[in-house]
């Protein structure tokens, strides 16, 4: 996850507490439902057809509890994992295989600032659910095609408006079902993290915005799926940007 911005005052105390309750969520997340648990399988698949030699470079950009890193590691991707909230990162390290220690590494990076990374870096990018929750989309994107090589994979997946279809309490009750051990610590994080996802008006994304948005970006598009959220798999084709112009355009 990286370090989101409110976009109004009174979002802005909200939000403060959401993302003040980052570093903790690490401690709940895997027994969340959500649209994770659903694209595990086709992310990895989808970096499996898209490989051409053993010991492949992934970057997984907000690996949250590193459930896609390890998956990946486990096919014999070289992987690394980066996220702002240390608590996920710490789950993430604790959940990690001993015989995967040496295949996949995590380490704390602010998706708002550039990746401490080398141009064409990597054979393959993943960001799950993340886009949504930085200032600049188009920066990020930026940055990601710096850090492809030339023909590399990136993989993303966006959220879609939500549909509103439970109440709060709804919500709430559902998510504290998942929960193993129900202690006041672990409710209270399920409720801020709810508030946080009913009452913060993140970005949702359409299809076409993706597309548009990748073409921008330097990526040639090369499918989209689209379930619980919008998964996208395009391939850096571009040395550059096409319209510097657009980078401040709306998405």
């Amino acid at each position: 996850m990286s370090q989101p911005l409110p976009k109004s005052e009174t979002q802005r105390l909200l939000w403060n507490l959401y993302r003040g309750s980052w570093g903790l969520q690490g401690r709940v997340w895997d027994e969340q439902p959500g649209p994770w648990r659903d694209s595990l399988q086709y992310v990895v698949g989808a970096l499996l057809e898209r490989r051409v030699k053993p010991d492949e470079w992934v970057l997984d950009a907000g690996c949250g509890t590193g459930n896609y890193a390890i998956a990946l590691a486990k096919e014999e991707f070289s992987v690394i994992g980066t996220d702002f909230a240390t608590g996920m990162l710490t789950k993430a390290r604790q959940k990690t295989p001993e015989d995967l220690a040496g295949r996949v590494t995590f380490k704390r990076a602010d998706l708002n600032t550039p990746l401490e990374f080398d141009d064409a870096r990597f054979d393959h990018l993943i960001s799950i659910s993340v886009l949504q929750a930085v200032a600049d989309p188009f920066f990020i994107l930026s940055e990601f095609h710096r850090v492809l090589k030339p023909g590399g994979t990136l993989l993303l997946s966006l959220p879609r408006p939500n549909d509103g279809s439970r109440s709060f309490g709804e919500l709430v009750r559902y998510r504290l079902c998942h929960l193993k051990r129900r202690t006041a610590c672990e409710s209270l994080l399920v409720v801020v993290k709810a508030c946080g996802d009913r009452f913060y008006d993140n970005p949702s994304w359409t299809a076409q915005q993706a597309r548009y948005a990748l073409a921008s970006a330097g990526f040639e598009v090369l499918a989209v799926g689209e379930g619980q959220q919008i998964i996208v798999v395009a391939e850096k084709v571009h040395s550059n940007w096409d319209d510097p112009g657009r980078c401040n355009g709306s998405y």
